[in-house]
This record gives C-alpha cells, structure tokens and sequence, in this order.
C-alpha cells in the first residue's frame, strides 16, 4: 500500500495539478499570468488559450524549455505583445516540469530591467509547490500507518 500512496501523491502530475487549482483561482483576466508545463513541455495548468494568444507558436516556449534544461534558468523569450519567462519547476525531490510566467506589455528590456523581481516570483512557485510536496508526504505517511492499522489490510 505505501507504493501506492507514493505513487499517488508524490507525481509531479499530481504536483501540477494542485498547484494549478492554486493558480487558477488567483489569477486574473488580465494582466500577467502563470501556465505550468509538464515535463514534455504540454500545458498543465493555466489558460492554455490566453496562453496561445500571446504565443501562438509554440515551438518558442518548448527551445525556452531546452535552454533551462541546459542551465540557463530562468529563460526570457519574446512573445506577442509580451514577454514569456520560462523557469524550472521543481521541488527537492521531484522534477514537475516548467513554468511560464507571461507579460503582457512587455519587451525583453523591460524583462530584463525587472528580472530580480520576476526571479523572485519564480522562486515563490517553486516554495509553493515544495510546500504542497511536504503536505503531500504527511498525508501519505498518515495513510500508511492507517493502512498497517486496519484490520483489512493487517490480516493480508
């Protein structure tokens, strides 16, 4: 039972979708806003058509992608009317993907004059979902010692 309780609550799908849930309820129609990516670099979480408005090609987002991967974190790219800045979405243990933040009325001037700002932002994600994680891991530790409790599973 403990594999399936770890398997459960500690995928970074799961991750995504929680904070997503988080997201959603927060962010506004307009203005910045947040889309979270999976590993394999699909919208998760987010407004995936306000996201396709300001990037319609989204090959752009998935080189962001690749230049994280490869250290470059976090990764500014253009988009239309805006900005998107894509970074690392992960916790101490798992590797959830990616997160966009986009800007609309930006340029990559005014990205960069405001990156600390933005990394900051990143960063914030990045605690929210380790919270989430740690949550996560309490709940699975008290299913376990409930499961080994039960007398369902005990006589197994």
């Amino acid at each position: 039972m403990d594999g399936i309780y770890k398997a459960i609550l500690s995928s970074s799908r799961t991750l995504l979708e929680q904070l997503g849930h988080l997201l959603q309820a927060e962010q506004a129609d307009f203005g910045p806003f947040w889309a979270l990516l999976d590993e394999h670099g699909n919208v998760c979480a987010g407004d995936a058509g306000r996201l396709a408005e300001f990037i319609p090609d989204f090959e752009q987002v998935r080189r962001c992608c690749v230049q994280v991967d490869d250290g470059f974190d976090p990764a500014i790219c253009p988009a239309k009317d805006a900005v998107a800045v894509v970074g690392q979405f992960c916790t101490e243990h798992t590797h959830c993907g990616y997160m966009i933040l986009v800007l609309p009325g930006y340029t990559l001037d005014t990205a960069q004059a405001n990156i600390g700002i933005i990394e900051i932002a990143l960063n914030q994600l990045n605690l929210l979902v380790g919270m989430i994680e740690k949550n996560n891991q309490l709940h699975q530790e008290q299913l376990s010692r409930l499961s080994k409790q039960s007398p369902v599973f005990s006589n197994r």
